[in-house]
């Protein structure tokens, strides 16, 4: 009998002085995302290196999301000689994918991609536009507040260049 309250008593005072532990539920809480603007400068330089032309891009992206530019023109282009016509894009798109803050500044995915005319040639109405590209993909680190040139190359036509630039900048 002895035994028996011995072993009742301890099966009563044993959960008292062992503390139970449940698994808490942990949620893995997603890093709060934070936004940019995100300042591009696509530049034609000339023979001399001085800039001939340029054009400013400005998008917002965040570090949850991606940004996307397009700007430019539909060209009208025959196709065959019933008149069937084709539109081909100009200009420029940009694409931002996969932002994520880094030590150096703002990683990203980019690329860019810049199409103009250039003089036609042919005879009658109808002549064969001829189409000039730049297109540059690459992962970047973008210091914060200071512009980078992220892609650089010979123009097609000519001894210049063509870059891109951007410049990232926290919104408050």
């Amino acid at each position: 009998m002895r035994r028996i309250a011995i072993l009742c008593l301890r099966l009563f005072f044993i959960p008292l002085f062992v503390v139970p532990v449940f698994a808490q539920e942990t949620h893995a809480q997603a890093p709060e995302a934070h936004f940019y603007h995100l300042d591009f400068v696509v530049k034609e330089l000339g023979d001399d290196g001085k800039v001939v032309n340029s054009r400013t891009y400005l998008t917002t992206i965040s570090t949850e999301g991606m940004s996307s530019v397009r700007t430019g023109t539909k060209i009208p282009l025959r196709t065959n000689d019933k008149g069937e016509i084709n539109y081909i894009d100009v200009g420029i798109n940009i694409d931002c994918q996969r932002v994520h803050e880094a030590a150096e500044g703002l990683a990203m995915q980019i690329s860019a991609e810049i199409s103009s005319l250039a003089s036609p040639i042919g005879t009658g109405n109808t002549p064969t536009p001829i189409i000039r590209q730049n297109r540059w993909q690459s992962a970047t680190v973008l210091p914060i507040g200071k512009p980078s040139v992220v892609f650089s190359s010979d123009n097609l036509e000519n001894k210049g260049k063509m870059q891109v630039e951007v410049t990232a900048t926290p919104m408050h």
